[in-house]
């Protein structure tokens, strides 16, 4: 008898083939052993020939894979035909059971599952997809639709290394102990398509009578409202400057340094008005004196929320971005698990860490000056791990020229991380003085880096500011008279690394460790889901970006301005639904309590659109998801009225703008959206001339293809070579 294990992806599949062979035994692919040589030297090649293969095969296990979610929710028209027009779905519609399908597109992976589990000779499974939330209900999703009732195994790993895919393949355990996680799962898919798919269907009836789509969600509305408000702030905000004086002072020493007056003037002849009357006094007195030295440790390991927040801070690069480079590092081997919200490892990764610890040379040569010490709780902390460890780097050393220029900066960065935290704490010496003149207070406060610490390992600035040491009562003479002009400043706009922090702590500014640690179950999303919520956001016609700045559209400013329901755009609301999420997880609720949450606040959502509905709308005509109006791709082939891109709720397509009327549409044609340029050609042309991208079911691509225009109707031609 044969145990078929199922992989979430190809990749994987490979790789679990490659670094069990320890337990599992050798796998073949193209009549060649499949080992980590092999995957190196041919992977693009082995991807694709185990894709066509559908599965890998020894003489006691059967590797198969998934390639995502391969079974989906129904959409609303496939409970009821009618429900194709949004307007048609009542308010009280509610799925209930919630009913799944066959994603059609993936339909020979899903068959090819089926029939490997009805398989005579397989008499157990492995679910070997990726341990979180997401990877869970991926598997039972196919599990359940095959229904099958073959007993069930976890294979739960952090790593892709040989010794720790061999480990997990030894420590299997009964699918039953993540029961809790698959619920949760299940639970999530569910609420997100109640306050996602249906609710958006609801608010694009009621605000905008269908003529613009109004995506909204859990997540995203609250996350839209945060960035309107700040926009909003920003574009109401009047400069207003203030003064404040200040006087060079000079010891005995003739060491000089500055204080400012500790209150401020409207004027800057109220300011003027002052410094007139100090210039008489000639000397102030020292009232206090302090200095004070303090720790700054590095920022603990990684969590791709934080690695997010870096990799968009210091290079600009998206966090979905960042997600898909730590993904692609941890498939090869070479990083732990991404999608995690730990910020430690356990004692039992301790050893892992030290092994790999004395191989970081080869990439970073300050690895040598400080020793890991398994002992250091800053690293180790069994206490605030959960499901998986921080993100670090493992004992399979990359190529670094083999790697992507994102996949090579998110790897550097995570091995800067893994050095710093095991370098000695920065110290920087803070020196804080009063002066007095006679009644008046003048304040100085600076800093001054005494010791690196693990600033070195990010060449950090130096804090260099200093004054002299100052002594209680002392005399200081008064040398030099200014007058500094400030203004009060708008909150900064959120760039793509702060929304992430925001997100993260529902707005909460949240500096202590301890404190994350509580709060990072209340954020908005998870650090699995939060990467995606940018391009969510872009793709929606929310949201543009300049640089690292976000800008919200004119729709998501409407959209904010007219939606009634406050619990949607409330972060802290929105934080409570995923700590309730959380709790199903831990097995402290049950999804039917969770899920009544959920249909209540839908229903609530609903009364008070209705309630609305007469008085707030988008108006007559459609809004632009664009800050600028939307330019015309051409003519309609059937109307002759301007074609324009949309962005829809499953994405960017091109209708007739006369949409009312006409029904001529441009929509994804064999998994391929066609960018603006082809589209303007093919309605200038009647045809686009051949392209790429286009792909068979079963995914692989289609050749010399043509996308014409015949009757009014999009067909595609295959042209002769």
């Amino acid at each position: 008898m044969k145990a078929l294990i199922i992989a979430e992806k190809p990749s994987v599949a490979l790789k679990i083939a490659a670094n069990g062979r320890q337990v599992l035994g050798d796998f073949k692919l193209s009549g060649k052993i499949i080992d980590k040589n092999y995957i190196d030297k041919n992977e693009e090649e082995a991807k694709k020939a185990v894709k066509k293969a559908g599965f890998l095969e020894n003489d006691k296990y059967i590797i198969g894979f998934a390639e995502g979610h391969l079974v989906k929710l129904y959409q609303a028209y496939d409970y009821n035909k009618e429900y194709k027009d949004w307007r048609s779905i009542p308010d009280s519609f509610i799925p209930d059971p919630f009913a799944y399908k066959v994603d059609e597109s993936r339909k020979y992976l899903f068959d090819t599952l089926a029939k490997l589990m009805k398989r005579s000779d397989v008499d157990k499974i492995i679910n070997a997809t990726d341990g979180d939330r997401e990877g869970e209900s991926i598997f039972r999703l196919i599990y359940n639709k095959i229904g099958s009732k073959k007993p069930v195994y976890r294979f739960w790993t952090s790593t892709h290394t040989s010794e720790s895919v061999s480990n997990a393949f030894k420590s299997l355990k009964p699918a039953s102990e993540y029961d809790n996680l698959g619920s949760a799962g299940i639970a999530r898919g569910q609420s997100d398509w109640i306050m996602g798919a249906l609710m958006t269907a609801k608010t694009t009836v009621t605000l905008s009578q269908g003529k613009t789509i109004l995506n909204v969600g859990r997540v995203q509305t609250a996350v839209i409202a945060e960035i309107v408000r700040v926009e909003l702030l920003n574009r109401n905000y009047q400069k207003k400057p203030f003064y404040v004086p200040a006087i060079t002072f000079k010891n005995k020493a003739g060491e000089t340094y500055i204080g400012e007056y500790t209150e401020s003037f409207e004027t800057k002849q109220e300011a003027e008005a002052l410094i007139e009357i100090l210039k008489n006094k000639k000397t102030g007195k020292i009232a206090e004196y302090n200095e004070e030295n303090k720790n700054i440790y590095s920022p603990a390991l990684y969590s791709q929320t934080a690695l997010g927040i870096d990799m968009a801070k210091y290079y600009n690069i998206d966090p979905d971005a960042t997600l898909n480079a730590a993904q692609v590092l941890y498939e090869h081997g070479y990083t732990t698990y991404p999608r995690t919200s730990s910020r430690y490892i356990t004692q039992s990764d301790g050893l892992d860490f030290g092994a790999m610890y004395k191989l970081l040379p080869k990439i970073n040569p300050l690895a040598k000056a400080h020793n890991f010490n398994i002992s250091n709780s800053r690293i180790v902390d069994d206490s605030k791990v959960e499901g998986h460890p921080a993100i670090i780097p493992t004992i399979d050393i990359p190529n670094l020229s083999s790697l992507s220029e994102n996949e090579k900066k998110v790897y550097e960065m995570v091995v800067k991380r893994a050095i710093s935290v095991n370098f000695p704490a920065a110290i920087d010496e803070r020196q804080f003085a009063i002066t007095k003149v006679e009644d008046y207070a003048f304040e100085t406060s600076v800093t001054h880096e005494i010791k690196r610490g693990w600033r070195e390992v990010y060449d950090m600035p130096v804090k260099a500011d200093k004054i002299p040491v100052l002594k209680i009562n002392e005399e200081v003479e008064m040398v030099d008279f200014t007058i500094l002009e400030k203004e009060n400043k708008p909150p900064q706009r959120y760039t793509k690394s702060s929304i992430l922090t925001f997100m993260e702590n529902c707005g909460r500014k949240i500096t202590d460790e301890d404190a994350r640690e509580i709060m990072k179950n209340r954020g908005l999303g998870t650090d699995a889901t939060r990467p995606s919520i940018i391009k969510t956001l872009k793709d929606n016609g929310y949201i543009t970006t300049n640089g690292k700045t976000i800008y919200p559209t004119d729709l998501a400013i409407k959209l904010i301005e007219i939606l009634p329901v406050e619990e949607l755009k409330s972060a802290e609301y929105t934080g409570n639904i995923e700590y309730s999420l959380y709790q199903v997880e831990k097995g402290e609720k049950t999804v039917k309590e969770f899920m009544n949450e959920i249909i209540e606040l839908y229903h609530l959502s609903c009364k008070q659109l209705n309630s609305s509905s007469s008085t707030k709308t988008l108006g007559e005509a459609p809004v632009s998801a664009k800050n600028d109006t939307a330019d015309s791709l051409g003519k309609c082939p059937i109307c002759g009225s301007d074609v324009r891109a949309v962005n829809g709720k499953f994405g960017k397509f091109y209708s007739c703008s006369d949409f009312k009327n006409c029904k001529f549409k441009i929509q994804k044609i064999c998994g391929k959206t066609l960018t603006d340029n082809q589209v303007k050609k093919l309605l200038k042309n009647g045809e686009t001339g051949v392209i790429s991208g286009l792909k068979k079911k079963d995914g692989s691509p289609l050749s010399n293809t043509n996308i014409i225009i015949k009757n009014g109707e999009i067909e595609i031609k295959f042209e002769k070579k």
